[in-house]
């Protein structure tokens, strides 16, 4: 929004967003809204004879508006889920809201499209819906009771996401071995001090005020008001610790691989794994096996080896600078599991190779890249 204004050189007055009191609109040309629930804002916005354009929720007397299409944010977070090898995946519904009911649309149809089992978490009638954690436990703790975890969990903004999870954590599960939560909004004030660091989709706030600024400039000069809502699509999952896994069913495997995707850049094995789990090396080596269909070594290497491709291409750093950065013990560690790897070596592979698909990586997989 403020980019467009500088384009067009307008004069923006955003006092509102520091003060929160509604301007009185005289003298304005037209009207950005972000604040459309609000009575207040509403019944200004109504009385108003320049043009109004709503930003990212849609109605409530305001007749243009732009906003992030809500079906495809639950798309986007059930293709997350589901790629994790999610098979039970619930909504969480907090707010009687168009918003959140288009959200749970689309998170629905994605889960159910791919045949996996879809689950509606509401609070029951009398309890309060968007409450403090203490009070979301006590009705959502006997609803997930009855599911088998691993589940995941899909609540329909950030603001939410954070009670979510405090009332999981609250009831014993652990995040996200047992329960995953993903939200929208992509906030990282919200996403970032959640007591389990919250995955979000990015709902691309920057372009929606940007097309809503070109929408009213339009408007202004006199051009038709569109028959429908201005739609922008949703950006990527921003992953988060609340998804950063695959979906296993026994917890000892999924702490496992909890701990090789936060520590393979540090000189873990198999051995050290294994220390951070109260089973023994044996029975945790079947335990990995049987659920993710390879080594708990095969799986560092993995992981490693991910990461090292993406320096090798994306990155003018020296191989050994590489090789210690991505927990390899040395340039030798390095050369062996690229060769047993990508069949060549990490040289040859930088000036001629492609990387393969690996699948799903950690989150902090590429990182270390220079900022372009």
């Amino acid at each position: 929004m403020a980019t467009y204004a500088r384009e067009q050189n307008w004069i923006l007055d955003c006092r509102m967003s520091y003060t929160g009191q509604v301007p009185d609109g005289t003298g304005a040309d037209g009207v950005l809204c972000g604040h459309v629930p609000r009575a207040d804002v509403t019944g200004l916005v109504r009385g108003l004879s320049v043009p109004v354009v709503g930003l990212g929720i849609c109605g409530n007397g305001v007749p243009s508006c732009v906003s992030c299409c809500d079906e495809s944010i639950g798309r986007a977070a059930a293709r997350h889920l589901l790629d994790r090898g999610y098979r039970s995946l619930a909504f969480c519904r907090q707010r009687d809201t168009e918003q959140e009911a288009l959200r749970l649309k689309g998170f629905q149809a994605q889960v159910e499209a791919a045949g996996e089992r879809f689950v509606s978490l509401a609070p029951p009638d009398g309890a309060p819906a968007s409450g403090s954690a203490a009070s979301m436990r006590e009705w959502i703790a006997p609803m997930l009771s009855t599911l088998r975890v691993p589940i995941a969990v899909m609540v329909g903004d950030d603001l939410d996401a954070i009670s979510l999870v405090d009332a999981l954590v609250g009831c014993g599960y652990s995040v996200p071995e047992q329960v995953a939560v993903i939200s929208a909004g992509n906030d990282p004030i919200l996403c970032d001090v959640a007591p389990v660091a919250v995955s979000s989709v990015d709902v691309r706030s920057r372009d929606v005020g940007y097309e809503g600024a070109r929408l009213l400039d339009q408007l202004i000069d006199g051009r038709p008001r569109p028959a429908q809502p201005v739609l922008v699509e949703p950006g990527p999952v921003h992953t988060r610790v609340s998804t950063d896994i695959m979906a296993l069913p026994n917890l000892h495997a999924a702490r496992a691989l909890r701990f090789i995707w936060t520590r393979y850049r540090s000189p873990i094995n198999v051995d050290s794994v294994s220390a951070h789990v109260p089973v023994t090396r044996r029975r945790l080596q079947t335990l990995f096996h049987d659920h993710l269909g390879r080594t708990m070594q095969e799986e560092i290497a993995r992981v490693r080896i991910a990461d090292a491709c993406l320096m090798l291409k994306k990155s003018k750093m020296r191989i050994r600078e590489i090789a210690t950065l991505t927990g390899f013990k040395s340039s030798l560690h390095f050369h062996r599991t690229s060769q047993s790897v990508l069949e060549m070596g990490p040289k040859a592979f930088r000036e001629t190779g492609s990387i393969p698909d690996f699948g799903v990586l950690p989150a902090q997989v590429g990182d270390q890249l220079p900022v372009a």
